[in-house]
């Protein structure tokens, strides 16, 4: 009777184990947070495109902007979709990498606009 016990403890310990292991790796942030930062992450972008490429011309042709709300809104379902899997800490990091950019692409805003060309890079996958 007493080995009934202690294996009935052994196996509530592993499952609660589990239990806490599962929990960690499959922990989801509230989505009120998850759509905020994924609507903060499309404004950055569509500010950091807006002012480093706007006016600039490719192959001829000027680059021209849908207006914001269409941009926002196919942005931010972009970011919806690419963040599912990534964590608070990882979609932090990006974003405060997304600021940093969205400083030093002010200083494209006043400057001559210019004709781009494309340059295709090949990288190499890990």
């Amino acid at each position: 009777m007493r080995i009934q016990y202690q294996i009935a403890a052994a196996c509530s310990a592993v499952v609660g184990i589990a239990g806490i292991v599962f929990y960690q790796y499959n922990y989801r942030m509230p989505l009120k947070d998850y759509t905020r930062y994924a609507l903060y992450m499309a404004v950055l972008d569509d500010e950091i495109c807006r002012n480093e490429l706007e006016g600039n011309c490719i192959g001829g042709k000027e680059i021209i902007f849908p207006e914001k709300s269409t941009s926002l809104q196919y942005r931010y379902h972009l970011f919806l979709q690419t963040n599912r899997k990534k964590s608070r800490k990882n979609i932090l990091h990006e974003i405060s990498k997304m600021e940093r950019r969205l400083v030093a692409s002010k200083k494209y805003m006043h400057q001559k606009k210019v004709d781009l060309d494309i340059v295709h890079v090949s990288q190499k996958r890990e």
